[in-house]
Formats: C-alpha cells, structure tokens, sequence
C-alpha cells in the first residue's frame, strides 16, 4: 500500500496460484481496509485489475470497491471510501491477521 498526502493509498496484491481460491485475498484486502482507516486514517483507497483477471475483480467488488473506469496500465481502476466506514466484517479480518503477523 502506498500512502498519499491527501489520505488516500493505493492497494496492491498477490496471491501465490498454489493458495488461490481459499478467499485469502478477500481476506488481506478487508483486514488492510481496516488498519488503512483505523490505524491510519486513510480516507480512500485505490486499486486496479485487469479486465482478465476475474478473481481480482471479484475480490475489489466483494469487499466494496467500486469501478470508475479504465486504470493507467489498461485495466479497471476501483476506489473504496473509508470514511464513515466501519464494517465489522473489515475490522474482524484485521483482527484475524493480526494473529498471524
């Protein structure tokens, strides 16, 4: 996660192809939805997906990004709001990764 000025960062992630389909994604991007807005006041997060990578984009829509169109390397550029945002289910696999760090 890179952080800007303005309290927003940019998410990116990895899953290694041998733990895909295990929902560890969906789960590393809630918790540092969490800890982005928790523990560093971020407002806003980005990230983007390529308009292949359908497990990528399943992960951003299920964990409450939203598209707003074409990402500067071709694909789909999605944004989250975290203000007023305090979703359990976030703070729960914050909670859960927190265990395992």
């Amino acid at each position: 996660m890179v952080g800007d000025a303005d309290g927003s960062a940019e998410l990116g992630y990895r899953v290694a192809e041998r733990a895909t389909g295990r929902g560890l994604a969906k789960l590393g991007v809630r918790g540092v939805i969490a800890r982005a807005r928790d523990e560093y006041g971020l407002t806003r997060l980005t990230a983007g997906a390529g308009r292949a990578n359908a497990a990528s984009l399943a992960v951003l829509r299920a964990t409450g990004f939203v598209a707003v169109g074409p990402s500067a390397r071709g694909g789909i550029q999605h944004v989250r709001d975290l203000t007023g945002d305090d979703d359990a289910e976030d703070q729960r696999a914050a909670d859960q990764l927190g265990q395992h760090s």
